[in-house]
This record gives structure tokens, C-alpha cells and sequence, in this order.
């Protein structure tokens, strides 16, 4: 049988080892609860960048598709000139000129798209003076779509005999038989990968030109 001086050596020499591993337990977890945090700081980072990516493009789509709901309704309700001018005033695949009262003051504005090289703009003059003018200089310009692709988006025209088959009317577009408007726009919208191609297209009867 142990003497009790052994048995004293030995209850020292276990519990040096059971301090020994709890020591090596709390250096473990230290480690594991800084991995986790690390970990979870990295995986909360990624969802908020993916939220604001995410954010960026359905504020993105919501703009281009409010501001083709404005071309919609100003193209649809387009009407003589404060100075009595024909409605439509230019009408090329790239650019349209025509007057629309866009603030429901009662007095039509001169309103401007056109597509650039990279941009959707719009541009419009207020009528004013005595007697009333619309002085060019006075436009106000802004951008509806910051990206496009000139080349895929165009302004289509037809006639009357319009019935969604026919071809649109061929250049130069004599105004005055113009009686339906097509706007076609591509857009890009920046991702996180690559830009996607937003498409959209409407076909407009102009109200106040119907001839039936």
C-alpha cells in the first residue's frame, strides 16, 4: 500500500496534469471563439455587400422603368405648341422632338429625347415670353437612362394603318403621317459580375392624332 507521502505526491502530480489540460482547453476554445468571430464578421460583411448590390440594382430598374413610364404618357398625350406648331416636331430613330404639357400647368412643354452615344437624355423647354416663344436656350437637359446601347434602342414611327405587322416607316419620316410611336430601349444595369441588359419597349398611339 502507498505510504501517505506517496499518495500525496501522486494527488499533486494528478491535478498539475487536470490544471495542465484546462489550460490547454481554454487555449483552444480562445482559438475556435476568435475563428468564429472572424468567420462570422467575414459571412456578415458578404451579406451586406450583396444587400447593397443587390439594392443598387432594383434602384436601377426602378428609375429607367418610371422614366419610360414618363416617355409613355408624354409621347401618348403630345398636342400642339403653346404657338400653335405642329405636335410632333422632329421624329428620327434616334431623337424625338414633340409638345406635351409633362407638368399639367396647361401649357405644353417642348420635350427632347434622344439617344447618345451612351446616355437616354431628355431636354425640355418651357414655353414663355409675350408673345410666347420656346428658346432652345433655355433647355433644361437631364439623363433618363445613364447606360445604353445606342444601337439596340431606336424610335420607331408608323401610320395610321398601323396593326403591330407592318414595318416602321422608313427615313426620313414624314411627321405628318405619324400616328403610332415605338420606343425601344436597352439598357445596362451594373451588377457585380457584368452589365445586364435591361430591354423595354412600348408601342404609344398618340391620342390627340387618332383618326378614329
Amino acid at each position: 500500500m502507498p505510504s501517505r507521502k506517496d499518495q500525496k505526491e501522486y494527488g499533486t502530480r494528478t491535478n498539475d496534469l487536470r490544471a495542465g489540460f484546462t489550460l490547454f482547453e481554454v487555449v483552444i476554445a480562445i482559438a475556435l471563439s476568435s475563428i468564429i468571430v472572424l468567420g462570422i464578421g467575414k459571412f456578415s460583411n458578404s451579406i451586406s455587400s450583396v444587400g447593397v448590390l443587390i439594392n443598387n440594382e432594383l434602384q436601377a430598374d426602378h428609375d429607367i422603368q418610371l422614366a419610360f413610364r414618363d416617355i409613355v404618357s408624354e409621347i401618348r398625350s403630345m398636342e400642339s405648341s403653346a404657338v400653335g406648331a405642329y405636335p410632333l416636331e422632329t421624329a428620327t430613330t434616334s431623337s424625338i422632338i414633340f409638345y406635351s404639357d409633362i407638368d399639367a400647368d396647361g401649357v405644353p412643354e417642348r420635350v427632347r429625347y434622344t439617344m447618345t452615344t451612351s446616355t437616354f437624355q431628355k431636354g425640355v423647354v418651357k414655353a414663355a415670353g409675350n408673345p410666347v416663344t420656346y428658346s432652345t436656350s433655355t433647355e433644361v437637359v437631364s439623363t433618363v437612362a445613364p447606360s445604353i446601347i445606342k444601337s439596340s434602342s431606336t424610335f420607331d414611327y408608323f401610320n395610321s394603318s398601323y396593326t403591330s405587322t407592318e414595318a416602321p416607316l422608313a427615313s426620313p419620316v414624314s411627321i405628318s403621317t405619324v400616328r403610332v410611336v415605338r420606343v425601344n430601349l436597352i439598357a445596362e444595369v451594373s451588377t457585380s459580375t457584368a452589365p445586364r441588359p435591361l430591354m423595354l419597349s412600348n408601342t404609344i398611339t398618340i391620342r390627340n392624332l387618332r383618326s378614329n
